[in-house]
């Protein structure tokens, strides 16, 4: 990575972070589950000793003991700061600082597709501004956590496979095999053995997780999720189903906010979700960056990508309630991100210089759209 980018990478990084964190200034959550579980672990435990009435999606893993059903990571990234803060606080800061940093990871991804820098300074700011990850990353319910968490590590993995860094580290951060592609060419190397190397690079990780759910659950299986889904009427079908996909799409395309008369914010966001394009209408521009599939190989590369990121959600039972938008599609931002941006900036294989006007005009829509919601409902307490 040239001086200038990495420079240019660590000011959007905390820029990004220092925003999010002034933003969020004074929030703390009640659905502090991996607040929790980071003390507990700093006290060699893995599992908590009480179960307050309002986290009921704790999980008994043994006699006297509490499981949190979710992956670990967002605790782990809030060890450093237990110690000195209230577990309520530090998960949010943890989420803020998560998905503040991942702006600037993502700026060096997009460059590593040689994309001009002001597609890449337009990328960044859509989204770190411009998408429900401001929300929900400033938010820092354990469920936003995860998604603050996850968009990190999808976005360092993203980097790695542009800027052809190793295989093995693409899939130690993320296991996203169609990234492999990705790494492939620019590498200069085959498929087969960028795929092998995705795969051993997340093995240490899946086999770190397994054991965590031995731990837990006394079987290498996720059943955390399964006993959660158990006798509620959104799971009727089980935890995935094809029978659940056309919630997801109405959810993604067409679910709209709610009008609410005699107020300043008459439009408020529902937390059922809405569609993800009105919440950033410049991802319509993800449409156009299609075109390109057949004839750019890492256009098509992200494209998978980003399929297989969202496929399990609009299988899964519910569309992410409660959220701002649609959330799940924070695991295939990085990917969308640069798939709107083709859409608007690349023209048989060469890139524009500039974004067109119609473009910065939907990203600057998007920004007022998701800044409005974000004070709206965590100031106000505007969610319909």
């Amino acid at each position: 990575m040239r001086l200038g980018d990495r420079a240019v990478a660590l000011s959007i990084g905390a820029i990004a972070v220092g925003a999010y964190l002034a933003v969020g200034f004074g929030l703390a959550t009640d659905y502090d589950y991996y607040g929790r579980l980071a003390s507990a672990l700093l006290h060699g435990r893995w599992w908590l000793e009480e179960a307050p009435s309002w986290l009921n999606e704790l999980l008994s893993c043994g006699d006297g003991r509490f499981c949190v059903a979710y992956p670990p990571l967002p605790a782990i990234l809030a060890l450093p700061l237990v110690p000195f803060l209230p577990t309520s606080v530090a998960q949010v800061v943890a989420s803020r600082v998560a998905g503040g940093a991942s702006v600037g990871i993502l700026y060096c991804a997009l460059r590593g597709l040689a994309m001009p820098r002001a597609y890449a300074l337009c990328g960044v700011a859509l989204s770190a501004l411009g998408t429900t990850l401001f929300f929900t990353s400033v938010d820092g319910r354990a469920w936003y956590a995860a998604h603050a968490a996850a968009m990190l590590f999808l976005s360092a993995s993203f980097a790695v496979a542009t800027r052809g860094g190793t295989p093995a580290a693409v899939g130690a951060l993320l296991g996203v095999a169609a990234l492999a592609l990705v790494a492939a060419r620019r590498r200069g190397t085959t498929y087969r053995t960028a795929l092998l190397g995705v795969v051993l690079g997340g093995l240490p990780l899946a086999l770190l997780y397994i054991g965590y759910d031995l731990l837990r659950w006394g079987t290498p299986l996720d059943s955390g999720y399964a006993r959660l889904a158990e006798g509620d009427f959104f799971f009727n079908h089980g935890l995935f189903s094809i029978l659940y996909l056309p919630r997801h799409l109405y959810a993604i395309f067409l679910a709209p906010p709610e009008l609410v008369e005699g107020t300043p914010f008459f439009l408020r966001p529902r937390f059922e979700g809405m569609s993800l394009f009105l919440t950033t209408p410049a991802f319509l521009w993800v449409f156009a960056g299609l075109r390109h599939v057949r004839r750019d190989v890492i256009i098509a590369a992200t494209a998978t990508a980003a399929l297989l990121a969202l496929l399990p959600d609009v299988f899964h039972g519910t569309v992410g309630f409660q959220q701002f938008g649609y959330r799940f599609s924070i695991d295939a931002q990085p990917f969308l991100v640069t798939l709107a941006l083709a859409g608007d900036g690349l023209s048989r294989g060469a890139w524009r210089r500039w974004p067109s006007i119609l473009f910065g005009g939907a990203m600057a829509l998007s920004l007022v759209i998701n800044f409005y919601a974000t004070i709206a409902i965590t100031r106000f307490g505007y969610w319909q």
